[in-house]
């Protein structure tokens, strides 16, 4: 409490967050003028959840991406503030494409905050269900991803 305290004395116009491995609860999402944004490393809605690297090898998707969205109370949910889409690499590993999805990101990152600062930016919905969420890889689904050629690097 004392933290989110410190910040609200702060009087925080935006809060950025780089794929953050954690939730944002309404107290914290609250405290910005601007509200929280955060990268996700795919083309929201598609793969919510941690390690949409691994899911999108798995499925073998031919596009990968990255989206700046709001942060609200559920995971990976919130307006879509910026989206860029890109070819899968060839051979792609879990870490091709999370270096891939994490540089094309944090060049969109810097296009949405300058769209907001400028009020340019616009909101598309994302509605994530439940059911669209994808949590860390079972064992045996990362067997079937190494049966079929996946790799971590």
């Amino acid at each position: 409490e004392s933290f989110k305290k410190w910040l609200r004395s702060r009087k925080i116009d935006l809060i950025i967050s780089f794929s953050a491995p954690c939730i944002f609860y309404e107290d914290l999402l609250e405290i910005p003028k601007l509200g929280c944004i955060n990268l996700h490393c795919s083309l929201l809605p598609k793969y919510p959840g941690p390690l949409p690297s691994f899911w999108t090898i798995f499925h073998d998707e031919k596009e990968i991406g990255a989206t700046v969205h709001q942060m609200d109370y559920k995971i990976d949910n919130g307006k879509i503030l910026g989206q860029t889409k890109l070819k899968m690499p060839k051979n792609p590993t879990v870490y091709s494409v999370i270096n891939t999805t994490k540089n094309a990101g944090g060049k969109l990152m810097v296009q949405v905050v300058n769209e907001i600062l400028n009020g340019s930016i616009n909101k598309i919905d994302n509605n994530v269900s439940d059911n669209d969420y994808f949590t860390w890889p079972s064992l045996s689904e990362i067997r079937k991803f190494k049966k079929n050629g996946g790799r971590l690097i």
